[in-house]
C-alpha cells in the first residue's frame, strides 16, 4: 500500500504534467496550400526542436534553427531533409527535396547549411521516410521560392516570437497583444505588451515610433509589461514599437493600423449558393422559397448565386446570346440532377426579392471546365481556348492544362484541377461577355459578380496568342520581346524557374489584360444601368491573400495604393506605378475577399489588409467558409467583418447548420453593432 508521501508525490507528478499540457505551446510550420484559390491553409507538422543543445540525439521531429543556433547547422548528415528560409519568410534552398511526381529523394546532399540572418533553417529528422512522415513533409511541400508561415496555437506569428519560446538561448522578446495588422474604429488605440527574457542589470525602454518621430517612450514594469497610447487618422497609420536596452535600440515590431471611418448605411450580409453543391436541393420553387424564408430570418440581406459554374453550365434558361447548357446536362454522375422546367435564376429572383433581399448572379469568368472529371460544358467545342502552361513537373514543356502532369494526376484522383482557358484571348472574353449580356437582358438581377476572373495561377498562358499579345505590349512600352517564353521566364529540366529579363513586364502585362476584361463588363453594366436598372451593381470575388495574388494576374488594390514596407511582402517590386494602373477596383462597386481563417483576430488582420489595399474607396466584405469555422467560432468570426468591413458574404448555403447558425447570426450582428457603438468618438 502507497504511503500519503508517496500518494502526494504522485499527485504533485501528474498536477505538474497537466500544468505542462495545458500550457505548452504548440509551436508548427506551414507549406504553401497546394491551390490557394481551393484551400487556403496549406499542410502542417508541429516543431519539435527550437535551437536545441544537440541535433545528433534527436529522432522523429523537425528541428527549427536559428540565428541564436549559430552560423551553421553543424549535421554533416546526407540522411536528412533540410529546408533554408531567408527573413522575409522565402525558401531559398531545399536539401535532398522529393523528386518529380513527388519520388523518393536520392539523400545525395548534406545538411551542413548556412543559417541565414534573420531567418532559419528546418531539419527534419526521422527514422522512416514513409511512416513518421517528418522527412517527406519537408521533402514533398517545399520548394525555392515558397512561403512558409510559422504559427504558435494556430495563429501566424514571426520567427523572433517563435524562437523566443524556449531552445538555446532564447532571445529578449516583445510581445504585443493585438495583431500587427487590425482595424479600428476608433480616434486612440492603447498599444499593450510584455518584454519579456530581460536581463536584470539592464535598463530598457519601450519606444513608439512613426518614421523618425518618438511619440511616446515607457519603461516596463517589474513583469515586462507596458502600455503606449497611439493616436489614429483616418485610413492606414504606420507605427514602430522599438525596444530599447541600455540606450540601444535592440528590437522593433512594425504595427499597421487602419482606422475606418463610421459606416452609416447597414452592413450587407451575403449568402452564397453555389451551383452544383446545392443543386440536389434546390429542385422546386418551394425549396427555394424555404432557403430564402430562412435565410431572410436569419439576418442575411443578398443572395449570390452561382449561374455560370466552373465546368461551364448555366444556371438560367434564357440563354440566347451563349447558348450555354443548363446545369442539368452535366456529365458527372455525381452532379447529375434531373430535367425540370423551373428557371433557377428566375425563381431565385422572384422568391428573393418577396422575402426583400437582392440577388447577385456571379459567373466563373475563365474556367470553362472541370479535368478532374472530365466535365466541359462548350471547352469541347473550342479546344484552341484552352490555357498553355509551362509547370515545374513539366520540365519547362508547353502543354494543355489538360495534357499536363497536374491534369494527368487529376483524372487520376490524385487533385483537383480546373480547365482554365486563355483571358487574353479575344475570343474567350467576347464568349463570357454574351454570358454577361443574357443574364442581363433577360433577368431582373441587383448585380452580377466575377468570380474567377483571373489567371488559373503563375504557370499559365503561354500559346501564341499570348505571345503575340505580349510583344504587343513590350512594343509600346518601348521593349522588345526576343524569345519566348524564355523573356518571362523558363522552367528548366529540373523544374526549376528562371526569371526572363522581361519578367516584372510579363506580371504586368497579365494584370493588364485582366484589367481589360473588367472595364469591358463595367461599360455592358453601364449600358444596363442606364436602360433597365440605375441600382445595377457590378462585384468581384477574389482571395485575401494579396501578397501573392500577383501570380493570377490580377490587381485587386486601389490605384492610389503604395506600397509600405510595414506590409512585409515577399516580392515588393511589382507594386510599381505601371502596375498601379492595372488596378480594376475603379470598375467595381464592391468587393468580396476570402477570408477563410478560423479566428476573429485572423479575420481582422486580412480585412485589414483589404482596407489598406483598396483605401476604402469602395466597400469591402469578408467572406468566411463556414465547413472551416465549428459553430462556436461562428458569432465572433461573423462580428469581425461585419465590424470591420462593410459587410460579411456567407460561402456556402450548403454548409449552413441551421441548429446554430441564426443564433450565431443574431448574435454577430448584436455584438458588430455594440462595437461600433462603443468606439464612436466622444462628442
Amino acid at each position: 500500500m502507497l504511503s500519503i508521501r508517496t500518494k502526494i508525490s504522485i499527485l504533485l507528478f501528474y498536477l505538474i504534467v497537466f500544468s505542462i499540457t495545458v500550457h505548452a505551446q504548440v509551436i508548427s510550420v506551414e507549406a504553401p496550400s497546394p491551390d490557394v484559390t481551393l484551400t487556403v491553409r496549406g499542410p502542417e507538422k508541429t516543431i519539435g526542436y527550437i535551437n536545441p543543445q544537440k541535433l545528433t540525439s534527436l529522432d522523429n521531429c523537425i528541428v527549427l534553427l536559428s540565428s541564436e543556433y549559430g552560423k551553421k547547422t553543424g549535421l554533416n548528415s546526407k540522411n536528412q531533409i533540410a529546408v533554408q528560409v531567408n527573413n522575409k519568410m522565402k525558401v531559398t534552398k531545399v536539401i535532398n527535396a522529393a523528386g518529380p511526381g513527388k519520388a523518393r529523394p536520392s539523400f545525395s546532399e548534406s545538411v551542413d547549411i548556412d543559417i541565414p540572418e534573420g531567418g532559419f533553417v528546418l531539419i527534419a529528422i526521422d527514422n522512416s521516410y514513409q511512416t513518421q512522415g517528418y522527412k517527406k513533409f519537408l521533402a514533398e511541400n517545399f520548394r525555392e521560392g515558397d512561403l512558409v508561415k510559422l504559427r504558435i496555437n494556430n495563429e501566424i506569428r514571426s520567427l523572433r516570437e517563435v524562437v523566443a519560446q524556449g531552445g538555446k538561448e532564447a532571445p529578449l522578446h516583445m510581445n504585443l497583444d493585438s495583431e500587427k495588422l487590425f482595424t479600428s474604429l476608433k480616434n486612440k488605440e492603447m498599444i499593450k505588451g510584455v518584454l519579456s527574457n530581460r536581463k536584470k542589470e539592464h535598463t530598457y525602454y519601450i519606444l513608439l515610433k512613426q518614421g523618425e518621430n518618438i511619440l511616446e517612450t515607457k519603461k516596463p514594469d517589474k513583469q515586462g509589461k507596458f502600455e503606449l497610447s497611439a493616436a489614429l487618422k483616418e485610413g492606414v497609420n504606420y507605427f514602430e514599437v522599438t525596444v530599447r536596452e541600455n540606450g540601444t535600440d535592440v528590437d522593433k515590431q512594425n504595427l499597421t493600423i487602419f482606422k475606418k471611418k463610421e459606416n452609416k448605411e447597414k452592413p450587407e450580409v451575403v449568402m452564397w449558393v453555389e451551383q452544383f453543391p446545392n443543386a440536389k436541393t434546390l429542385t422546386s420553387e418551394e425549396a427555394v422559397e424555404e432557403m430564402m424564408k430562412k435565410c431572410s430570418q436569419a439576418g442575411v440581406t443578398a443572395m449570390a448565386l452561382d449561374v455560370k459554374g466552373p465546368e461551364g453550365y448555366v444556371s438560367y434558361k434564357k440563354n440566347d446570346l451563349s447558348h450555354s447548357p443548363y446545369y442539368t446536362a452535366t456529365v458527372n454522375p455525381n452532379k447529375k440532377v434531373p430535367e425540370t422546367s423551373m428557371d433557377l435564376l428566375e425563381t431565385f429572383i422572384l422568391m428573393a426579392h418577396k422575402y426583400g433581399m437582392k440577388v447577385y448572379a456571379s459567373l466563373n469568368c475563365f474556367t470553362e471546365g472541370n479535368v478532374t472529371t472530365s466535365d466541359y460544358a462548350i471547352l469541347k467545342q473550342h479546344p484552341e481556348w484552352e490555357e498553355i502552361v509551362q509547370r515545374p513537373e513539366d520540365k519547362g514543356k508547353l502543354l494543355k492544362i489538360s495534357e499536363s502532369t497536374a491534369g494527368k494526376e487529376a483524372r487520376e484522383g490524385k487533385r483537383v484541377v480546373l480547365g482554365f482557358v486563355n483571358p487574353v484571348n479575344p475570343e474567350v472574353q467576347d464568349f463570357q461577355l454574351l454570358r454577361y449580356e443574357e443574364v442581363l437582358k433577360n433577368y431582373d438581377v441587383d448585380g452580377v459578380v466575377m468570380d474567377r476572373c483571373r489567371y488559373d495561377n503563375l504557370y499559365a498562358d503561354f500559346s501564341d496568342v499570348s505571345k503575340n499579345k505580349f510583344a504587343e505590349y513590350l512594343q509600346k512600352e518601348g521593349k522588345q520581346l526576343t524569345a519566348f517564353p524564355d523573356d518571362a521566364f523558363l522552367i528548366d529540366d529540373n523544374g526549376k524557374m528562371i526569371e526572363g529579363k522581361y519578367f516584372r513586364e510579363w506580371i504586368t502585362f497579365r494584370s493588364s489584360v485582366i484589367k481589360g476584361f473588367t472595364d469591358r463588363v463595367r461599360n455592358l453594366v453601364n449600358q444596363y444601368k442606364k436602360s433597365k436598372n440605375p441600382d445595377l451593381a457590378l462585384a468581384a470575388y477574389v482571395g485575401s491573400w494579396f501578397e501573392v495574388y500577383w501570380q493570377n494576374g490580377v490587381n485587386w488594390s486601389s490605384e492610389n495604393f503604395k506600397y509600405n514596407d510595414h506590409l512585409g511582402f515577399p516580392e515588393s517590386r511589382f507594386y510599381t506605378p505601371r502596375y498601379a494602373q492595372t488596378s480594376y477596383t475603379g470598375n467595381i462597386d464592391f468587393l468580396m475577399i476570402g477570408t477563410y481563417y478560423k479566428t476573429g483576430r485572423e479575420v481582422n488582420k486580412y480585412i485589414t489588409l483589404g482596407n489598406i489595399l483598396t483605401g476604402g474607396e469602395l466597400p469591402l466584405y469578408g467572406s468566411m467558409s463556414l465547413p472551416d469555422l465549428r459553430p462556436e467560432e461562428q458569432a465572433d468570426v461573423f462580428a469581425t467583418s461585419l465590424t470591420n468591413s462593410s459587410g460579411l458574404m456567407l460561402f456556402d448555403y450548403c454548409y449552413v447548420d441551421w441548429s446554430h447558425f441564426s443564433d450565431n447570426m443574431q448574435q454577430a450582428i448584436k455584438k458588430s453593432n455594440k462595437n461600433k457603438t462603443n468606439n464612436l468618438p466622444k462628442k
